[in-house]
């Protein structure tokens, strides 16, 4: 199946790059993109993350400014809300899920780990994850929850990536440049692509985990096995129409 990626810039945020480098670029601000990505697959419509309202994220400590709100940036595309078969949640951090309540005609696909922690957090990561206002954006959506790797439809899939959040989820995708995958983790290129070495010689650790080694092993696990990764938080997606 040759399936392509749509991104769909929702918001943008300025952060010290910290936030994503781990113990390193302590004061350097850097521009992030909140996306939702649309991936096509012959007759079927995917929707990885919804993106959220800037006031959401702004309140959450990321002052942001709209970029276009789900249902314009379906539109961008030539989507409608009511067009979406299946929404994949990477993790249920508020930035990625709080248009889902918007989406009530689709399929939600969350880890079963995810979901637990999001609802019962650790004391230690709890700010991450709001925990009443969360269940309220999730109440009533049809969710089909899933433990580990698992094909979704032909052509997409999930692989369980821990490390940012205990139940974070990588989308794979099949196109014609081979296996794209969209990370189930907050990142940037150089995440992957280190112009200079951080704590690690093979990549920089995001700056923001519940988990340095798992965190690891889930960005081994993802440069084994794509040949073109999408860095969820990467602005350079604000200027690319599809992938590939």
């Amino acid at each position: 199946m040759n399936c392509v990626i749509k991104p769909i810039p929702i918001t943008k945020v300025k952060v010290d790059k910290s936030v994503m480098t781990y113990l390193i670029n302590f004061g350097t601000t850097i521009e992030l993109g909140t996306f939702a990505w649309a991936v096509e697959c012959g007759d079927r419509r995917l929707l990885v993350d919804t993106g959220c309202p800037a006031n959401v994220q702004s309140s959450s400590g990321f002052p942001a400014t709209q970029v276009y709100t789900l249902t314009e940036g379906l539109a961008k595309i030539g989507w409608d809300i009511n067009d979406v078969d299946i929404v994949i949640l990477t993790h249920l951090h508020l930035d990625h899920i709080a248009y889902a309540k918007e989406l009530k005609r689709s399929t939600f696909i969350i880890q079963d780990e995810e979901f637990k922690a999001a609802l019962n957090p650790h004391p230690a990561y709890k700010g991450f994850y709001p925990s009443e206002v969360i269940e309220k954006v999730l109440s009533g959506l049809r969710i089909e929850y899933v433990s580990g790797d698992k094909e979704i439809v032909e052509g997409v899939s999930v692989m369980l990536t821990p490390g940012h959040t205990p139940g974070g989820q990588t989308v794979i995708v099949d196109t014609v440049k081979g296996k794209v995958a969209i990370t189930g983790f907050c990142c940037i290129k150089e995440n992957f692509e280190p112009p200079v070495k951080g704590i690690s010689e093979d990549f920089i650790i995001p700056g923001i985990h519940i988990d340095i080694v798992k965190l690891y092993e889930s960005m081994n696990r993802i440069k084994n096995v794509a040949d073109i990764i999408i860095a969820i938080h990467d602005k350079e997606y604000f200027n690319v129409k599809q992938i590939p």
